[in-house]
């Protein structure tokens, strides 16, 4: 982990000043000297090798450079914590000129400008009429615009021949201002010392640590300043670039810089194209080191964003890497390929009589627990910090859950400290994000870290923390509608707003998600005015789902509807696309809303709530031949294509599992067999290999290339565990509690270990209201007691029964009851715990 510090200081910035009076004086430029020209009026910068072009500075021959063409100053206050002084203000024109009466000769020019609000370099650059070609990085656009111009700047490097007219750049742009902020000028140079030489050939190492700082220290002591100047502003560049890279989304460094997670990461790129487009850069020391941390990065942020730009950046760059270090094991990685290196868990072997899903689970958790020990252990900071910013961060814990309900200290030992850091950062406030955005990214702070803290911990504190998110939606992210029907506002909102311009202003789905915690809540407390508000917002939902708007099956949930009115997909003339910006909120299936009205049904006993999922099972149903077809040979909007679409959502089906479970009901076993889980494939047919098949998706994943769940990991929501890139761990948790529902999204789990040791695995072959039955196999080589919790049963007396022989008996009286038992090792063992009355 880095340590906090401010890394982007205005060293240099050594005067603030209006220039309205500034005059400029006349130069003559040497071919023994470099220039850096700073352009703007609100910062000067007095530097012995800097010269300051406001817009006033016009070109004369007397002179010796200045503007051929009109321009404004403009001023960028939002980077004053990352920018020196040099990079705070320019000149803006559509087209600019500059001109530099410089000797003939070859030079060397170096140009920093504003990427402005586009994720493309749209700009036309001309130095002496030959066209500046560069390898530009673009980005994928976000979702809902841009107002602004960002805070990153582009850089691009460029040789002329200047033969009797000067040197003369032009920038143009068809679609924005031009913002140029600083050009520097070296001649170009000789080849140096031995000892620079060696000392950057040493750094450009693609997997060098040295220290750049201390070369750029040598590179400053070149007795050729030329020399000096045109090192030390390659080294800069791949600096600062560096530093960025390593700034990521840590808490500190965003606060010191003014900058989030995507702007350092994009400026990043941005700097190591400015290296890169070194007109010899693959004679260039730096090359190597340059081209691995853009390549590296790029991977990163298409796994991010999953944008076309950042991929073909990503393989272009891995590519050459790739032909360069073929034998590289992390080079290797990068392009696809699996290293199965040396690792604890390699040499293990299972006893003769242990059960094949036994070994699996314990290799599974196991591998996995590691990853977490070395998130915990080596990574996270003091606040619960990962480094991808708290809103990535916490979509780790996504797949956390069945490892600390095996009681594994570590693994809780991270979470809660993930959890409290949200809850004391100043990304939340009153319980909830304190910026309104969408729901998707407001409710991740809260949703992915609190609910299931009151799972995990007695304390009271966690349960007071989901009240907020029950105030919250009773009072001012929902209400009674135009039609007297409890709806969200707005899928855009945080603890004290809500943003109600349009498209903004509707329900969605995905606002099931900020209900996470309600529904703990709820759960836990069994407040009844929580639970008369989810009531409320299950009964609107419930009636525009078995309605027939804009065309919709009846039983479908549409993706949104509108406040006040209660229109189904507000405008829009179609019911499943929102048109929100973000696709997320198009129709996918609506998975989380089956589960609000499967939770609804738990604590109601109103069977109402179950028949949006009768009705879409029957529809899957009818519509069973052309769920086989392709979708694209569905008409779009149909029944059979809205039943191809559930059929095909995991979640869903989780949802239709969990009932099965609870009520015993066999109706739907044959579809459940067909498109369910391999946690539901099993318990209906006794057929381990379904979870065999389970676990080895996991291991398939997680045997190789652990650097890049851990140490190469930039994007800490995409530390993905199996190869189809799943953040769940849903049939592992299943096996262990008898919960497979997506995200643990409501918390229907019978039971959960505590303080288990690494060793104990678990398979849950039997639950309902009444009853849980669990197999457990150790690989340890002690005997230990075994801690459980009893979640969701029926209240009453039970019997609890070791392979078959009484044990003890509990008084279930609420949801946490707690009971232990010893467990031998290396023999399956089966506890059953039975309600007496049933």
């Amino acid at each position: 982990m880095n340590s906090p510090g401010l890394l982007f200081s205005l060293a240099g910035l050594l005067c603030t000043v209006a220039c309205t009076n500034f005059n400029p004086e006349p130069i003559s430029f040497s071919t023994t000297e470099s220039y850096r020209f700073d352009f703007g009026s609100e910062v000067e910068v007095n530097e012995a090798s800097t010269i300051s072009v406001p817009s006033s500075v016009l070109y004369t021959s007397e002179l010796g450079y200045g503007l051929t063409t009109p321009a404004d100053d403009f001023y960028h206050p939002a980077t004053l914590r990352a920018r020196d002084g040099l990079l705070i203000d320019g000149v803006s024109a559509k087209s600019l000129s500059f001109k530099v009466d410089v000797p003939d000769g070859e030079w060397h020019t170096i140009l920093w400008f504003e990427a402005g609000k586009t994720d493309l370099v749209n700009t036309e650059i001309r130095i002496n009429g030959e066209e500046v070609q560069a390898e530009f990085q673009g980005f994928n656009p976000p979702a809902e615009g841009r107002k602004t111009i960002q805070k990153m700047y582009r850089v691009v490097q460029h040789r002329v021949s200047v033969a009797g007219e000067g040197l003369e750049l032009i920038m143009q742009n068809p679609n924005e201002e031009v913002l140029l902020l600083s050009v520097q000028l070296i001649p170009e140079p000789g080849t140096g010392s031995e000892r620079i030489t060696a000392s950057l050939e040493s750094a450009g190492a693609f997997d060098s640590m040295d220290d750049l700082q201390a070369l750029r220290g040598e590179t400053q002591k070149e007795a050729d300043p030329v020399v000096n100047a045109y090192w030390d502003a390659q080294v800069q560049l791949l600096q600062k670039a560096e530093e960025l890279f390593y700034l990521r989304g840590w808490g500190w460094a965003t606060d010191s810089t003014g900058m989030g997670l995507f702007d350092h990461l994009h400026q990043s790129v941005m700097l190591f194209d400015g290296v890169l487009s070194h007109p010899d850069i693959e004679q260039n020391p730096l090359y190597e080191r340059a081209l691995w941390y853009r390549g590296r990065l790029l991977y990163w942020l298409w796994l991010e964003r999953g944008g076309p730009l950042e991929q073909a950046g990503a393989e272009r760059d891995l590519a050459r890497m790739l032909v360069l270090h073929p034998e590289e094991p992390l080079v290797g990685m990068y392009n696809g390929k699996e290293y199965d290196e040396p690792d604890p868990f390699d040499g293990f072997k299972a006893p003769r009589n242990a059960p094949k899903w036994a070994v699996m689970q314990w290799e599974s958790l196991n591998r996995l627990k590691d990853i977490a020990d070395w998130w915990v252990n080596d990574q996270q900071a003091a606040n619960g910090e990962f480094g991808g910013k708290f809103g990535d961060d916490v979509e780790i814990l996504r797949w956390w859950p069945p490892l600390i309900l095996t009681g594994d200290e570590t693994a809780y030992t991270g979470w809660k400290r993930l959890a409290d850091g949200v809850w004391n950062s100043n990304r939340v406030k009153d319980g909830y994000a304190a910026k309104p955005s969408d729901v998707e990214h407001s409710s991740e702070y809260i949703s992915d870290t609190a609910p299931q803290m009151v799972l995990f911990s007695d304390d009271s504190e966690y349960e007071e923390r989901l009240a907020y998110s029950a105030r919250h939606f009773a009072g001012l992210w929902s209400g009674m509608n135009e039609n007297e029907d409890r709806f969200f506002k707005s899928a855009w909102f945080s603890s004290s707003e809500v943003e109600l311009d349009p498209p903004k202003n509707r329900d969605v789905v995905y606002n099931a998600r900020a209900m996470k915690a309600v529904r703990y809540y709820a759960w836990k407390t069994e407040d009844p005015e929580t639970i008369g508000h989810l009531k409320e917002w299950a009964d609107a939902w419930y009636k525009v789902t078995m309605g027939t708007a804009k065309g919709k099956p009846e039983g479908i949930v549409p993706p949104s509807v509108r406040w006040p009115d209660g229109v189904v997909n507000g405008n829009e003339e179609e019911w499943y696309v929102a048109n929100m910006y973000w696709p997320y909120f198009d129709f996918r299936g609506s998975s989380a809303m089956y589960d609000q009205f499967l939770f609804t049904w738990k604590m109601t006993n109103d069977d109402r709530y179950l028949e949006p999922m009768h009705t879409t099972i029957e529809l899957i149903r009818k519509h069973e031949a052309a769920i086989s077809k392709p979708i694209d040979q569905l008409e779009t909007g149909s029944e059979a294509w809205a039943a191809h679409v559930v059929a095909n959502r995991s979640g869903f089906w989780n949802v239709v599992s969990t009932w099965r479970f609870y009520t015993n009901e066999n109706r739907y076993d044959d579809l459940l067999t067909n498109y369910g889980g391999a946690y539901a494939k099993y318990r209906l047919s006794g057929d381990l290999t379904h979870l065999e098949k389970a676990m080895n998706r996991y291991l398939e994943a997680i045997r190789y290339n652990k650097p890049m769940f851990t140490t190469e990991v930039i994007h800490t929501d995409r530390v993905f565990i199996t190869k189809g890139r799943s953040r769940e761990a849903g049939d592992l948790q299943a096996m262990i509690t008898g919960n497979g529902i997506s995200e643990s999204s409501s918390p229907y789990g019978v039971i959960n270990w505590e303080k288990a040791s690494r060793e104990v695995t678990f398979l849950v072959t039997d639950h309902s209201q009444t009853h849980v039955d669990v197999q457990l196999y150790s690989f340890g080589e002690t005997a230990e007691e075994i801690d459980y919790r009893l979640w969701n049963l029926k209240p009453g007396t039970y019997t609890v029964m070791v392979d078959g022989k009484e044990q003890s008996r509990l008084t279930v009286d609420g949801n946490g009851t707690r009971g232990s038992f010893d467990l031998p090792v290396k023999t399956v063992v089966r506890l059953t715990i039975q309600h007496e009355g049933s």
